[in-house]
């Protein structure tokens, strides 16, 4: 029967959403429904043409929004192309020192990075020697201040004088040493 009257849970399995949006949309006027008993029904023959509409609008948008992308890309390539040709050799030079200082300052920022990394592995290995039976929020709270003190140090090969308990501690199983 073409107009059947389904209910939010049949709706929301063609739709393929929650059954709180069939709601919302209902609420919203987005989706013609009517209440019957103060619960929603719809009729199979509006959500037919709901979808059907739905479909042609979200093709159209999506072929617009194409164009538009395709149009701005082309913009931008033209206007790249249009600053290239104007740059003189002074700018191109200045250019590629940008780039070089560009990629020095990346280079800085992964070595800090890697420091961290060190920091953060050393402050754990120390903890879970110090205190292997400890729970992870008593872990924690002793890796806080360790981290915070590995972390003022400028590089790696400062890291090591402040790391000799590691060294000379060997790792405690069960709560002795081995």
């Amino acid at each position: 029967m073409h107009n059947e009257l389904l209910d939010v849970q049949e709706v929301a399995a063609r739709l393929r959403v929650n059954p709180r949006t069939v709601l919302r949309m209902a609420e919203r006027r987005e989706l013609p429904g009517i209440k019957v008993a103060r619960r929603w029904r719809f009729r199979s023959s509006d959500l037919d043409s709901y979808l059907q509409s739905y479909q042609s609008n979200s093709s159209d948008e999506s072929l617009l929004e194409e164009g538009l992308a395709e149009e701005a890309f082309a913009n931008r390539d033209a206007q790249k192309a249009e600053q290239r040709q104007s740059m003189t050799p002074m700018d191109r030079e200045r250019e590629k020192e940008q780039i070089e200082l560009e990629k020095q300052r990346l280079a800085l920022q992964k070595e800090h990075m890697e420091l961290y990394n060190y920091a953060l592995e050393t402050a754990n290995k120390m903890v879970d020697m110090l205190y292997p039976d400890s729970d992870a929020k008593t872990k924690a709270s002793h890796l806080k201040p360790l981290l915070a003190n590995l972390l003022r140090f400028d590089n790696a090969q400062d890291l090591e004088p402040a790391l000799p308990a590691a060294k000379n501690h060997p790792p405690r199983v069960n709560g002795n040493r081995q």
